[in-house]
């Protein structure tokens, strides 16, 4: 999936209720070395780099981290993916990814380098989709049917599974938190009809399925299961993740 195409900036907008709870959670202090993992506009930079953090920013975009460097203003922003961080054992205090690292198609590699990165006595957090409602239903649909027209296999790991993040994290302390954000969606149409206009999942959807003739009736599907459930809010985890060493 290409994160330069679209508005992503938009859904990022949505996304800061999200952000603030987290970076509040992380309990940053002054001087603390933050690493946002998958920082697309800079939701949680910004507030890490407010709370008196040295940030590092890295995103698979070069636009989307160009948008948050320029928001930020401040810290180490850098072209960079969650399974192969530059960045030396023990650098970072904190490591904090708001719904980013959920796309890794490596998320084994990816939880290494996290636990890799943590200074002893440090945390990361990282924020995902509960796997429930019709939001997560026609998204779903979508996600399924493009992968089958794409000849792809769809086994995204579960990351809105406490029990799968756990044993991803063996060995390591896990506290799980579900939390709450509040999308305000008007109808179904109109979330299909942005999500399809400026997401990058979206976008690709809408191309992979048109190019197989099957896009109508998929997203009639969708927005149909949507429909029927219109969401207010929709449900995340937060899992809080130990460092693997202890403090001297």
């Amino acid at each position: 999936m290409d994160w330069d195409r679209g508005s992503y900036e938009e859904t990022a907008k949505e996304l800061l209720p999200a952000a603030e709870h987290v970076v509040q959670r992380a309990g940053i202090e002054e001087g603390h070395e933050v690493l946002d993992l998958g920082t697309g506009t800079g939701n949680a930079a910004a507030l890490a780099a407010k709370a008196g953090a040295n940030v590092t920013a890295i995103d698979p975009s070069p636009r989307l981290l160009e948008v948050a460097r320029e928001r930020v203003g401040s810290g180490t922003f850098q072209v960079a993916t969650a399974e192969d961080l530059p960045f030396d054992d023990q650098s970072f205090d904190r490591v904090l990814s708001l719904f980013a690292v959920i796309f890794s198609e490596q998320p084994q590699a990816a939880a290494k380098e996290i636990q890799r990165v943590l200074k002893p006595a440090g945390r990361a957090l990282i924020t995902a989709w509960e796997p429930a409602g019709a939001l997560n239903e026609a998204l779903g649909i979508l996600g399924s049917e493009t992968a089958k027209a794409a000849g792809a296999e769809n086994k995204r790991f579960g990351w809105g599974e406490p029990d799968k993040v756990k044993a991803l994290f063996d060995g390591t302390a896990v506290e799980v938190e579900r939390a709450e954000l509040s999308f305000g969606v008007p109808s179904a149409e109109a979330y299909i009809s942005r999500f399809e206009a400026r997401h990058p999942a979206g976008m690709l959807f809408r191309e992979v399925l048109t190019r197989a003739g099957t896009y109508g009736e998929i997203r009639e599907r969708a927005r149909q299961a949507l429909d029927a459930d219109l969401p207010e809010d929709v449900g995340y985890f937060v899992y809080t993740i130990s460092s693997p060493r202890t403090a001297a």
